[in-house]
This record gives C-alpha cells, sequence and structure tokens, in this order.
C-alpha cells in the first residue's frame, strides 16, 4: 500500500493550538478553550482515493435527483450543481469553505425560488472547522445566544449559534419558514413535539376560551453529532434544541429561509402558546450593545 513520503505528510499534518472562542462575562470577555478536537491528520492516499470517488458519486446522484424534482415543477433546475468535499480533498487543497457555503446561498436565494432540498445539501457538504467560524462563536454564561453571520438578501440568513453546558431552548415554531441547523462542534438533541392539541371541557363542544390545553406530545428526538444536519418547519412539527452535556459545550450553524423576528413559543406541560422575539447577540462578530441593536435590526430587515 502507498503511502505518504515524510515530506508530504510534514505538509498534511499541521500542528494547531486548540481553538477558543469568547465567553462574555458581563461586559468582559475573556479567552476560553473549546472542547472539541482540531483536524485530523490525512489519511493514506488510496483511502483518500477511495472517498472522493464515494463522495463525488453521492454529489452527483443527490444533484441530478434536485433537478429532476426542479424539471418536475417547472423550477430552473441548471442552478444547482455539486460542491467540492473537504474530506476527499484535504491534501490538494480543494475544500468548501464557510465562505463558499456563504457564496452559493448567495447565489441560489437569487432566484425566484429555490429548492430546500438543494440547501440542506450544502450545508451538509460545509464541514465544520472551527478556525473558520470562531470569530462569531460569542458565549453567555447564562444562556445559549444567536450570532449573525450573514443577513442573506432579505431571503434567508445565516446564524452560529452557542450552547453552554446544558443550555437549551423552548419549544417554539418557524413561522413560514424552514430551519437547517447543522453542528460545527459538540453534541446537541433536537427533540419534536406535535402541535398542542385542545380538548373541550366534558367532551361537548365550546367556545376555545373554555378548551383545556393539554401537555404536548413528543414525536421524536435525535442526538446530532459534529456537522450532523437536520431540517424541520412548521408543516414537520414544533421542536426544542439542548445541549444535554454538563461538561462540554456545542455549537450549530442555522438557516433560516426567510428570516423572522418573531416566533412562538410552547409550555410543555399546558401547551399554551406565547410570542418571542428574536434577537442576536453578536452581529458580525461584534457583540451588539443594547443602544444600537434596534438600529442595526432596522437596517437588516428593512
Amino acid at each position: 500500500m502507498e503511502r505518504f513520503s515524510q515530506q508530504q505528510q510534514q505538509q498534511c499534518v499541521k500542528r494547531r493550538e486548540v481553538p477558543t472562542a469568547a465567553m462574555d462575562d458581563d461586559d468582559n470577555e475573556q479567552q476560553q478553550p473549546m472542547p472539541w478536537p482540531t483536524k485530523r491528520p490525512c489519511s493514506r492516499a488510496t483511502q483518500e482515493q477511495v472517498q472522493r470517488d464515494v463522495d463525488r458519486d453521492d454529489c452527483n446522484s443527490t444533484v441530478l435527483a434536485i433537478r429532476g424534482y426542479c424539471r418536475k415543477r417547472n423550477m430552473p433546475s441548471d442552478v444547482y450543481r455539486p460542491v467540492v468535499r473537504q474530506d476527499a480533498n484535504r491534501c490538494n487543497g480543494g475544500k468548501f469553505r464557510l465562505t463558499d457555503l456563504i457564496g452559493e446561498l448567495h447565489r441560489v436565494f437569487a432566484e425566484d425560488r429555490v429548492n430546500v432540498e438543494y440547501v440542506q445539501y450544502l450545508m451538509e457538504s460545509y464541514q465544520s472547522d472551527p478556525a473558520e467560524w470562531l470569530k462569531y462563536a460569542k458565549f453567555n454564561k447564562f444562556r445559549y445566544t444567536r450570532n449573525l453571520v450573514d443577513a442573506g438578501n432579505g431571503k434567508f440568513n445565516l446564524m452560529v449559534l452557542c450552547w453552554g453546558e446544558g443550555d437549551g431552548s423552548s419549544i417554539h415554531n418557524h413561522p413560514q419558514s424552514d430551519c437547517i441547523m447543522k453542528i460545527l462542534a459538540g453534541q446537541l438533541t433536537e427533540v419534536r413535539f406535535a402541535w398542542p392539541e385542545k380538548s373541550a371541557v366534558d367532551g361537548d363542544d365550546v367556545d376555545e376560551d373554555d378548551q383545556q390545553l393539554q401537555p404536548m406530545c413528543e414525536i421524536g428526538r435525535t442526538l446530532l453529532e459534529t456537522d450532523g444536519v437536520c431540517h424541520i418547519n412548521d408543516t414537520m412539527g414544533l421542536h426544542r434544541v439542548e445541549n444535554a452535556s454538563h461538561t462540554d459545550k456545542a455549537v450549530s450553524l442555522h438557516l433560516y429561509c426567510p428570516p423572522f423576528e418573531k416566533c412562538s413559543t410552547f409550555n410543555q406541560q399546558t401547551g399554551h402558546e406565547t410570542m418571542a422575539k428574536s434577537t442576536f447577540w453578536s452581529i458580525y462578530g461584534e457583540k451588539v450593545s443594547k443602544v444600537n441593536y434596534i438600529h442595526i435590526v432596522y437596517k437588516l430587515f428593512a
């Protein structure tokens, strides 16, 4: 079996410092070591060739299926194309970077209609590299944070969410929007729920105000590891995302199309619905102050 030469191994295997991310302590930021591994060294040449062939076949079959989907619905199919997979080309520089993902998203969302399956394929094709997203990873010790990476063109936005140990979201919906979530570091659990049901008192037909709310029904639970991707919209149910670990942090990449400023949250025990406003902890890597937040959000959604 052919092996890399010593010089090639030295080019491929580069030692890197342990990644760090900013942790906000009140208004002071500290650099904290992050509990995920750095990149692994390149595998042997034969293994890379096999992986390259597998990735190429997967990319082509996925895009061909998406193009067929688009043709049946009279949607433009020539905008969808395979992307370079990172694992197959790590040593020769053919890497699908975060900037490539953002650029491809802008290109696709420039169309009048967009295939969400292809958007999910793009999110799956990007493989997490902390060096590319650490500047957006702003943590808060009291709650998880939403950090805007790209405001898109009004049809989508992309953000990094940072989850401390034990952090979790409320049960919530995605109003007229698709959510595609990718794990960048650590592990997250996605718990899905059916929409809450209301039952009439004594089984009779009564006004809505007299109906009793019931505990919400869990319909699925998935543990997502690094580079795992999931997709949800309101036709698929509601969900809650949580970091069940009490020792490790987690980071995720979220795409919403179209963006939304408000969503509904739900009490798991009663199904009671409450309106909540979506806010950003940081924008483009800079923490948002209370003074200029309203002005910035107005510019983003204007």
